[in-house]
């Protein structure tokens, strides 16, 4: 009995075992399959939680940007330059400062508390390619500028700088026609000169002999043409700004942006701003952003920084000349334009032109004089238009009978109409418009350029920036990091199944810009 019980005891308890070592091995079995799916799902998010340090790295390394241009011009970028130079290699390793600070969580006061289940570590980082402030031609400076605008000039405002902008086809097809009526009239005048003279000395030789000088006196005077023509030899910049200072600053064009040969990017521009409405937008930047002449604001380098941008020139008195000479050849265009087409002009200019060359009795000549007498009222009205812009008046694009200056009457008298400046002159456009119309006629590259000529002299008179460059400016970056993903769950599937494994390595890119 007792050893029956003993066999039936012995036979439970062997029975019992082949249970439990069952068990055991299929445990394992289990355990090793949940750990090494455990282990894959956590690489998986190992490389998933490595793309977003990758990501995060290129955010950390972009929020260093230059405030100063931010503030001044509402332009993100980051100073690449070190020393003076530029030194990608700084960069590198100042991103391999933000990955590794991310990656690795144990650091700090609390890192005895901390738990990676990530297990990564860097093995390198580098900065693969960056776009640069000047590539293109100033585009990355051009987009930043347009979404600014677009996000801070209202429908209003931008309906009508948009108008002003399709004005600017007419005013170059009317500055065009008065520059051929010019051309046309010198050529007819110079080609008539011959036989007036011939006529002239006949009147002369009959007027000695009569004992009167009447031709001579006739021709001479009561004739504007001899005023404008003083006026014309004149420089156009001392009558219009008349008694007022000039700024004598001036810059060396060679060591600007502009005229260097510029450090490339290897990365490419987005062109997510284009066409009409972007331009518009950029030359209203540019009108806002950069000071002139009307509103007497100094700048680095340059006062006249808007007139600069348009003229290229190397002093404020250059530029400020040329955009004095382009306002004018732009109102001679208009003016013209107007007095061709006002009856009342045409006949009292043809009235004077017979009572100045009647008595020569030749037809062609006062059929040019006639002629000659409207480009010269349209100059001296340019003259009056242009000394009340300067002054701080408006005038109108297109003049009606109210707005236009010049009597005929007052045509030979233009120097003295020119005192009076701006008084009484407060309808239509001022100075600062018609330079937003002369941007829209302008080259946009150029204008792109030179503003940066401007923000680099501007940025250079901050304290600690004596040294900085446009070119240096970066404002996109692409970067790859690898990572190894040391192994946590994989320890138990390769003791179970006799295997060996090493950790996993991949590589993540990221690229953001401003």
């Amino acid at each position: 009995m007792d050893r029956r019980d003993r066999a039936a005891d012995d036979g439970v308890c062997v029975w019992k075992g082949s249970i439990t070592i069952f068990l055991s091995l299929a445990c394992i079995l289990f355990l090793s399959l949940i750990c090494a799916v455990t282990e894959s799902a956590r690489v998986q998010g190992a490389k998933t939680q490595s793309a977003n340090i990758t990501g995060m790295g290129t955010f950390s390394l972009l929020s260093e940007f230059e405030t100063g241009l931010l503030e001044k011009y509402e332009i993100f970028s980051l100073d690449g330059a070190s020393s003076g130079s530029f030194q990608i290699q700084n960069m590198n390793q100042r991103f391999e400062e933000f990955v590794s600070q991310n990656t690795n969580p144990k650091t700090g006061i609390l890192k005895s508390l901390a738990f990676d289940p990530w297990n990564l570590a860097v093995e390198s980082c580098e900065i693969t390619g960056y776009a640069l402030l000047t590539d293109d031609k100033g585009e990355a400076f051009y987009q930043q500028a347009v979404s600014y605008m677009k996000a801070n000039v209202g429908v209003i405002a931008l309906e009508e700088l948009l108008k002003l902008a399709d004005d600017t086809d007419e005013i170059e097809k009317k500055q065009e026609e008065y520059e051929t009526s010019q051309d046309n009239s010198d050529g007819q005048l110079s080609e008539l000169e011959d036989e007036k003279q011939e006529k002239l000395d006949v009147l002369e030789s009959e007027a000695q002999e009569s004992g009167e000088d009447t031709a001579v006196s006739v021709q001479t005077v009561g004739n504007p043409l001899t005023e404008i023509a003083k006026l014309r030899k004149k420089s156009t910049l001392e009558i219009v700004t008349w008694d007022k200072t000039i700024s004598a600053k001036s810059i060396t064009l060679k060591s600007q942006p502009s005229k260097s040969s510029l450090r490339k990017g290897n990365l490419s521009i987005e062109e997510e701003h284009s066409g009409l409405i972007s331009n518009v937008l950029f030359r209203e930047y540019l009108a806002r952003y950069f000071p002139n002449y009307e509103n007497g604001a100094s700048g680095a380098a340059l006062d006249y920084q808007l007139e600069y941008i348009l003229g290229g020139k190397a002093a404020d008195q250059n530029n400020l000349k040329y955009v004095v000479n382009r306002l004018l050849l732009l109102r001679e265009g208009m003016n013209y334009a107007y007095s061709v087409g006002n009856d009342v002009m045409n006949t009292q200019a043809g009235t004077l032109a017979v009572s100045l060359t009647g008595f020569l009795g030749i037809p062609a000549l006062t059929t040019a004089t006639k002629h000659a007498l409207l480009l010269a009222w349209a100059y001296g009205e340019s003259l009056v238009d242009v000394r009340i812009l300067l002054d701080g008046g408006k005038v109108p694009l297109w003049k009606d009978e109210n707005s236009w200056s010049l009597t005929r009457e007052n045509l030979g008298r233009v120097t003295e109409v020119l005192k009076s400046g701006a008084k009484g002159k407060e309808e239509g456009l001022s100075y600062l418009d018609y330079l937003r119309v002369l941007l829209n006629m302008g080259s946009l590259s150029d204008q792109k350029m030179r503003a940066l000529d401007l923000i680099q002299a501007q940025m250079r008179q901050e304290e600690g920036m004596s040294g900085f460059q446009v070119q240096n400016c970066i404002v996109a970056v692409a970067t790859s990091a690898t990572y190894r993903c040391g192994q946590i769950f994989w320890g138990l599937p390769q003791t179970v199944m006799g295997i060996t494994g090493s950790s996993a390595t991949f590589t993540q890119t990221s690229s953001m810009a401003y």
